[in-house]
């Protein structure tokens, strides 16, 4: 009890000299940092640094129609103590982006937003992983992109873009998107498809990728049924005692009629811890090796 006072009046207790945690332990505080795409867009988002450097698996997180970045927050905080680097963006139109025109309703895009979406503001936000990782702060050829319902679109037409690009004499530019979460996701959105980026070979048949749905409710669930169909008949199933290293495509349907941020949040399913797992399953031991990224141009 002496010793106790001591040092509680000594100020080692409060200081929390004698605390199980250090400042090493503790994950880096988010930064909240502003992107401008090519066509002038200010992208509001929030980075969560890994202290793994070059180990690091960057994650991108693509919020719903109406969503913002906030919406990931638990998941970010859950996968930046994981290790991983992770980015939460607000897309424009939505949260503390701006708006490309003047009067519209916020989280209420059209087509040609959709489109922006994928071309301007995840390109932008991947260009600034890009210097995150010459800077040795990540791999970005681990890059793994995270949706929720308008966001999987978002996604899904992203990772096709991104293994469109040809190989060029002066650097790599693409062929980074390793991994695809997709929660609720829609098969189109305001005119925006799927198909086109399903049929791209890298994507149908080399790209990892977990779907997760409530089963509850019935388009949704109907859609990503869809989605893994099209995707598995390119699958070689593995056999099963290297089910859970090989495996790289997962469907998960789960009792209840939540969607979307609703549904991820939901901690009773379990969706966040099922990202962690799939995330360190197929990229966790990934031998990706990392390398400075130069521009192609």
């Amino acid at each position: 009890m002496l010793v106790l006072a001591w040092m509680a009046t000594s100020g080692l207790l409060a200081s929390g000299a004698l605390a199980d945690d250090t400042d090493e332990d503790k994950p880096i505080e988010p930064k909240d940092v502003t992107i401008k795409t090519r066509d002038d867009v200010s992208l509001a988002a929030t980075y969560y640094a890994s202290k793994l450097g070059k180990d690091a698996i960057p994650v991108i997180l693509l919020h719903g129609a109406g969503g913002r970045r906030g919406d990931f927050k638990s998941l970010a905080l859950r996968l930046q103590e994981a290790g991983h680097a992770v980015i939460a963006p607000d897309l424009r139109g939505h949260g503390n982006s701006s708006n490309t025109r003047a009067g519209d309703r916020a989280g209420s895009p059209r087509r040609d937003d959709l489109v922006a979406m994928v071309n301007q503001d995840v390109e932008a936000v991947k260009n600034y992983l890009i210097e995150r990782n010459n800077e040795g702060e990540l791999n970005i050829e681990k890059l793994c992109l995270v949706g929720l319902d308008m966001g999987s679109v978002v996604a899904l037409n992203f990772a096709a873009r991104d293994w469109s690009w040809p190989p060029l004499a002066t650097g790599k530019q693409g062929q980074d998107v390793k991994a695809v979460v997709l929660i609720s996701p829609a098969w189109s959105y305001r005119g925006v498809r799927i198909n086109e980026a399903v049929a791209h070979p890298a994507v149908r048949s080399e790209l990892s990728a977990i779907i997760i749905v409530g089963r509850g409710g019935s388009s949704e669930a109907a859609g990503a049924r869809r989605l893994h169909k099209s995707l598995q008949r390119y699958r070689t199933t593995p056999p099963p005692e290297e089910l859970a290293e090989k495996q790289t495509l997962w469907l998960r349907t789960l009792p209840t009629t939540l969607q979307g941020s609703r549904l991820l949040n939901e901690e009773r399913m379990g969706v966040q811890e099922m990202i962690e797992k799939f995330i360190e399953v197929r990229l966790g031991g990934a031998n990706i090796r990392w390398q400075e990224r130069e521009s192609p141009l």
